[in-house]
């Protein structure tokens, strides 16, 4: 069975639509469709936004379901030397949980912030995916609103985008051995913004 890991319905409703014989059901709160495509058995999991939602839904998925790979999708926010724009799809060739640690300031130094214990994870990207643009993606907490803070993460990381489930899902699917695509739609490029 491919688990499908997306934070919102609204993400969702293309592959939604696509399912046959669905099944919608509810594990601690958490919404799960379970349907296929083709011959494939799908588990849909709306996770909710944000990285505790996202670990509990995975785990949730993980302990009670047979999973055998895990797509996760949904929107990213690019950043601006990624060469993405709105609209474009991205793969993750890994995933980094990059808001950990101890912000000082946002300037273009190794001091300006301190990580406390980030990894990164490694991520799957099978051929059909390899001509997509491909690149590291960051998960935060909160997404980043302003352009000093896009080129600390962007430089610091060598990263092209940013969303705010990845690294959670994927790294509860490392502790279960289960291999983790993930895979983007580009919603905004990072921009000063006020609201």
């Amino acid at each position: 069975m491919i688990a499908l890991f997306f934070a919102t319905s609204f993400e969702c409703e293309m592959i939604y639509d696509k399912l046959k014989n669905r099944t919608t059901f509810f594990l601690k709160k958490v919404p799960f469709i379970r349907g296929k495509i083709e011959k494939h058995e799908i588990l849909l999991c709306i996770s909710g936004i944000g990285k505790i939602n996202a670990s509990i839904a995975s785990i949730l998925t993980f302990e009670n379901f047979n999973i055998n790979r895990v797509v996760i999708s949904g929107v990213a926010g690019a950043y601006p030397s990624s060469g993405l724009d709105i609209g474009d799809i991205a793969v993750a060739e890994k995933e980094i949980e990059a808001d950990q640690g101890l912000l000082i300031n946002c300037e273009k130094n190794e001091s300006s912030f301190i990580f406390i214990d980030y990894q990164e994870i490694p991520l799957y990207i099978p051929s059909p995916f390899q001509n997509l643009k491909k690149g590291i993606f960051l998960t935060v907490s909160a997404c980043t609103g302003n352009l000093k803070r896009a080129d600390f993460l962007e430089k610091k990381f060598n990263a092209i985008c940013e969303n705010m489930e990845g690294a959670a899902i994927a790294r509860v699917a490392q502790l279960y051995n289960i291999p983790v695509i993930e895979i983007r739609s580009i919603s905004n490029v990072v921009t000063d913004r006020t609201e």
